[in-house]
């Protein structure tokens, strides 16, 4: 009955259209400040520090200054905006530093470990890695603990069980290189300690002096001498003949 009316009297009214929304949210002034201030800022709450101290500080920085006389009509920072800030910015923040914290544990426990492995930063990562494996095995060892799970956690344990075994083959050759050097050095060490102990014994021979000033070749003195200083161990070779 009211619509016929309605078409009656005339078309109906078109209804309101809804104001658009905005597509993303305003900024507040303190996500608008330049990070080092906002970094500050973070560590003054973390240090316990509340809006009657922060807030005189911050709008006289002259970097905020400038900002809010730009994009905020000069309105200064208040408490509103501070609590906003705290539970965006400065909670994200927290996060952050909570991961940041832990990793620096983490690195500094791995780095420890390394040096109990002999300087070796992959043992001590593995040790890192085997520790949380067993961290996350005991903790979901029940019934929630599904076969994927259970399968990464084998597959994971094979490939650590791998590294360790690289590792191990790396230490076996690095191993074998370094007895293989210092056999390298004894063996030098001895023939120049052999040529040094030759060398007096021809100095004090006579014959040997007799050989070394007669007019002959080197090549017929190294002969000469060889045989006279080793007699059957001497292994001589053909001189060659003077043209």
């Amino acid at each position: 009955m009211n619509n016929e009316k309605n078409i009656q009297n005339g078309a109906e009214k078109p209804k309101r259209a809804k104001p658009r929304r905005h597509s993303r949210a305003s900024i507040g002034k303190i996500a608008c400040c330049p990070h080092q201030i906002r970094e500050e800022l973070n560590l003054r709450l973390f240090n316990g520090q509340r809006g009657p101290e922060i807030l005189p500080w911050l709008n006289e920085l002259p970097p905020v200054k400038e900002l809010l006389a730009a994009r905020f009509a000069g309105a200064p920072v208040n408490d509103q905006n501070l609590s906003n800030w705290k539970r965006s910015g400065y909670r994200c923040w927290v996060i952050e530093q909570k991961k940041l914290g832990a990793m620096k544990n983490l690195g500094e426990y791995a780095t420890g470990m390394a040096m109990a492995a002999g300087e070796n930063i992959s043992r001590g990562a593995a040790v890192v890695a085997s520790g949380k494996l067993i961290e996350f095995l005991d903790h979901n060892a029940g019934e929630d603990t599904t076969t994927e799970d259970v399968t990464k956690c084998a597959d994971a344990a094979a490939r650590l069980l791998k590294g360790e075994q690289n590792i191990a083959r790396l230490q076996i050759a690095r191993e074998r290189l370094r007895q293989q050097e210092l056999h390298l050095r004894l063996r030098r060490d001895k023939q120049h300690r052999d040529g040094v102990a030759i060398a007096l014994r021809i100095l004090d021979d006579a014959q040997a002096k007799a050989i070394a000033t007669s007019p002959i070749s080197m090549a017929e003195k190294i002969e000469a001498i060889g045989l006279h200083m080793f007699g059957k161990f001497w292994e001589p070779r053909a001189i060659p003949v003077r043209q």
